[in-house]
This record gives structure tokens, C-alpha cells and sequence, in this order.
């Protein structure tokens, strides 16, 4: 679908309808995507950079648990300067956006080269340099996003991974039919809420307005289950609010990342349907820090009514899955991303430092 000068908000917005076609993909795309695998594959290696790692992270532990499979995921360019080729990877899945990053192609070489491995370009680009280059192609069904801030590739990408790895544990029968539909249902479920969490992180931002605006600096800190979406936080409130800005698992904030809160610190706490033991431990440290900043919100997942009514949670649709719920935990993100730029006055049709990436290419 073509926008007339689409925004970062455009492309949230249109989070549901691309996802849900995704979904709607499943028994054709997938499939096909998966027509040449290995029939027993055990070690898959995804290659991508900055908010498309992010991304990938995210799916990981979905994809790991529902096909029994062992994935990896490392930046194209640490990949090809440091990391050494695995001659025992299955499946390779290099992902470029416009399908013709260089890095990304030369790195996708590399690790075929040493394994030989079945590979699928995952691109919004199904014509692109990179899909030629790859046995297969899973188009992201996005189209171009004309902006340089991602918000719905970044949701393509997580959600046909985990397709793509729901697709494979089905083929292999790992899963029967009723379960696979079952996994489907539930992500078509979880879709049809994002409109509505937009709405919702929409009124949550209008709630805190000046708080928002005004904050020095953000950090999330969430369950290790969410680490893909922590760090794709980290990225967009820096690169769009252009605020210090953080994203930690629970064990990294208590592990050091505690040391740095102040009075100015405004802290997201992302509450999930997880290990018990984790949940009371995230509670601990909010209590804690709530000694330190007022300016402490939570995002819940859980369907539960928070323990303290300080109206400053914002409830999300429950989602039991937890290695689901990354798909709805990073939207509030996304949106309040884009209002605070805006009441911060900050321009993103108008780029600064824009001749950052001449001054640093190398020569």
C-alpha cells in the first residue's frame, strides 16, 4: 500500500494489517522458503545489523523452542572481520531490507562458503542482489520503508522468523496440525490487539506528556526473555528522541546498570507472564528505584491489576506466551518514540550530522 508522505507513525499503524498478511502467508511463503531445507536441520545462523539484529534477537528464543533447534544471530560485520565460519550451520538467513548491503552479501558468502548451508534471503526486496544470491526468499511483504527510522520491518522480521522456525518444527512433524493452527490462532489473536496498543500507548504518552518530554535520559528494564526488544528500545529512543537511553535485561541492570539512576531518571519497567522468581525480582527493583526517581512507569503484559494503583502503568492485552509477547511489548516504544521527538521539537524529515557515515567510511 503506497502512503502520501508517510511518517514513522504511518508505518506503526500499519503494524496489524502487514502482520496479519504475514500470518495469512504462512502455508504458501513459509513453505516455499522451506522447500530445499535440510529435512533434520539443528544449527541456524541469522545474519543481520543494527534494529534487524535487534529483531532477530527477539525471535530467537521462540524460534529455539518451537522447532528444537539451536540459533545464532551476530552482526554481519563482526561476522565477517572477528567470527569464524561454522562448517556445522544448517540454515543460513541474511537479512537486508533493500536485499544489497555489501556487508551483509560478503558475510552471507563467508558462511556459505565454509558450510555449504541451505540459505534464505529475508528482504523487503524479492528481486534484490541478495535474494539471487540465496536458494530461497522470504519477502517481508512491507515494501519500502521510506523512512529511516524502522518500526513495521522491524515487526515483519521478527514475526516471519518465528514463522519461518513454527513452519520448519510442522514439516519435520514436531508439531501436528491442530498445534500449528493452534501457534497461528494465537498469533493472529495477539495482531488483531495492535491497533488498539498504539491507541493505548497514544493515551499513556498524552497522560505524561511533560514527564516524557523533559526526561534527561530513559531506561527500560525487563526479563531476559524480552532482550531483542530492550535493545531495539535502546536504538530507537536514541536515535529519535536523541536522549541517553537504555535497554537492560534484569540481570545487567542488577549487575551494574543500577549504579547509574538519578532523580531525572525515567525507568520502564516491562512486566510478563514468566518465571515467578524473575517477576518478584523485577517488583524488588522497582521498589527500590522508586526511592530514588518518581519517574518510574511499567508496562504490563500480564492481565494482573498492578500492586500499586500510581496510575502510572500502562496495561497491556495479556498475552500468556511470553516468548510471544515482544511483539505487542515493543510498540508502546515505538509510539512514545515518535510523540516525545515531536514535543521535543525535534524534526526527523530533517537529519542531522548528515555527513557522519562520509567522515567515518573507511578509506
Amino acid at each position: 500500500m503506497m502512503m502520501n508522505n508517510p511518517t514513522m507513525l504511518s508505518y506503526i499503524r500499519r503494524e496489524q494489517s502487514v502482520l496479519g498478511n504475514i500470518v495469512a502467508a504462512y502455508s504458501d511463503q513459509f513453505a516455499k522458503a522451506l522447500a530445499g531445507a535440510p529435512e533434520r536441520p539443528q544449527r541456524w545462523l541469522i545474519l543481520a545489523m543494527a534494529s534487524s539484529q535487534n529483531a532477530a534477537t527477539t525471535a530467537r528464543l521462540y524460534m529455539q523452542k518451537i522447532a528444537g533447534i539451536q540459533v545464532t544471530v551476530l552482526a554481519t560485520d563482526q561476522y565477517l572481520t572477528y567470527e569464524t565460519a561454522d562448517s556445522d550451520v544448517d540454515v543460513i538467513i541474511p537479512i537486508s531490507l533493500d536485499g544489497d548491503d555489501p556487508t551483509t552479501l560478503a558475510a552471507l558468502k563467508k558462511a556459505h562458503a565454509a558450510s555449504q548451508a541451505y540459505t534464505i534471503a529475508m528482504t523487503a526486496k524479492s528481486d534484490s542482489e541478495l535474494a539471487g544470491e540465496c536458494d530461497a526468499t522470504c519477502d517481508l511483504l512491507t515494501g519500502k520503508e521510506t523512512i529511516p527510522y524502522i518500526t513495521l520491518s522491524f515487526q515483519a522480521i521478527v514475526l516471519s522468523l518465528m514463522l519461518l522456525a513454527l513452519r520448519s518444527a510442522a514439516d519435520r512433524n514436531l508439531l501436528t496440525d491442530l498445534e500449528a493452527n493452534q501457534e497461528l490462532d494465537d498469533f493472529s489473536l495477539l495482531i488483531e490487539n495492535m491497533n488498539y496498543t498504539v491507541q493505548q500507548a497514544n493515551d499513556f504518552y498524552r497522560k505524561f506528556t511533560i514527564d516524557f518530554t523533559n526526561t534527561p535520559e530513559f531506561t527500560a528494564i525487563g526479563a531476559s526473555v524480552l532482550t531483542g526488544t530492550l535493545a531495539e528500545m535502546q536504538t530507537k529512543f536514541t536515535e529519535i528522541m536523541r536522549v541517553p537511553s537504555r535497554g537492560y535485561t534484569l540481570a545487567e541492570f542488577t549487575h551494574g546498570g543500577y549504579l547509574g539512576a538519578h532523580e531525572q531518571h525515567c525507568q520502564f519497567y516491562i512486566e510478563l507472564t514468566t518465571d515467578p522468581g524473575v517477576m518478584a525480582q523485577l517488583q524488588a527493583v522497582k521498589d527500590y528505584e522508586s526511592r530514588l526517581t518518581p519517574h518510574i512507569y511499567t508496562i504490563s503484559l500480564t492481565g494482573e491489576e498492578p500492586a500499586v494503583k500510581d496510575a502510572q502503568t500502562l496495561q497491556l492485552t495479556a498475552v500468556e506466551d511470553q516468548y510471544k509477547a515482544p511483539l505487542l511489548a515493543i510498540i508502546p516504544f515505538q509510539v512514545l518514540a515518535w510523540y516525545v521527538a515531536k514535543s521535543k521539537g525535534i524534526n526527523l524529515n530533517h537529519p542531522i550530522f548528515t555527513d557522519f557515515q562520509e567522515q567515518v567510511a573507511p578509506k
